[in-house]
């Protein structure tokens, strides 16, 4: 195994044992339970299998395209290790029960879009072909279909959706990892702002002081709220994004977003002050 998990630790300023929430958070996914969880631990297992990567070996991404590639979504060559992650992915999945693999989808918030497009892949709609009235249709009637049934009452293209669907999941938690472990944020003191949701922080670069402003981007569609709501966990309803100005109260010069979460746009924000003290992008 190489040092990607402490790697990841540092960048993101977490003890081991915090990691897997912060890398749902990077991700966008609703942490799961503390403790011996199942959940919790199937999230483990694919962090590790990404740690066995060498540093360089894989860009954040590599492992999304490479589950797209095997769900038939993309015709693209990918690493080879991204390749092996994915198939990995896609083992753990496969090897849970209707039980486990309901409570995987519940606890990841599976959102309508992420079912629709696992819906596609089986009923053998990809990429453009899912954008056909048609085909947006089938899926979507299947992905209604899956939610209205209790889970044992799924078929066969049922459990396959939502396998599918769980693959792409998951190859993306994976990819956060790898984001965060070759990641070189430069640590900023954050402080809620003025207006619900908002932070602030202040960063010097090449001697210059700037504010930095994390907020609220835009209201997520329904597409992408959650298929199974969790009366224990609020759903993400707000899309988030960084914001660059010479003054708290001056214009704009650099912004970027989305963001699933204020953690994931912070985190973003403190890697391209990193990037921009380097010169590796314009102020």
């Amino acid at each position: 195994m190489t040092d990607r998990l402490p790697q990841a630790c540092r960048a993101l300023r977490v003890t081991r044992a915090d990691l897997v929430d912060a890398v749902c958070e990077l991700s966008g996914r609703p942490t799961p339970p503390r403790g011996a969880h199942p959940v919790r631990a199937l999230y483990l297992r694919v962090l590790e299998v990404v740690a066995t990567t060498a540093p360089g070996a894989l860009q954040p991404g590599d492992i999304s395209a490479a589950a797209n590639v095997r769900s038939g979504v993309l015709d693209v060559q990918v690493p080879g290790p991204s390749e092996v992650a994915a198939q990995y992915i896609e083992q753990l999945v496969d090897d849970l029960g209707i039980g486990d693999l309901a409570q995987l989808a519940h606890h990841a918030a599976l959102t309508w879009e992420e079912a629709a497009e696992g819906a596609a892949t089986v009923l053998g709609f990809a990429g453009p072909d899912l954008e056909e009235p048609l085909c947006e249709l089938g899926a979507h009637s299947l992905v209604d279909d899956i939610a209205e049934r209790p889970p044992q009452h799924w078929g066969r293209l049922h459990t396959q959706a939502v396998r599918a669907a769980l693959y792409l999941c998951l190859a993306d938690l994976a990819d956060a990892l790898l984001d965060a472990s070759e990641s070189t944020p430069t640590p900023l003191r954050w402080r809620s702002g003025t207006e619900q949701g908002q932070e602030s922080a202040e960063a010097c670069i090449s001697g210059v002081r700037r504010h930095v402003l994390v907020d609220r981007a835009a209201a997520l569609p329904p597409r992408e709220m959650p298929v199974w709501s969790r009366p224990d966990v609020a759903p993400v309803q707000f899309a988030w994004r960084w914001q660059l100005r010479p003054g708290a109260s001056e214009p704009i010069t650099h912004g970027c977003g989305t963001f699933p979460t204020p953690f994931a746009a912070r985190h973003a924000a403190e890697c391209a002050i990193t990037a921009m003290a380097a010169g590796r992008c314009e102020l």
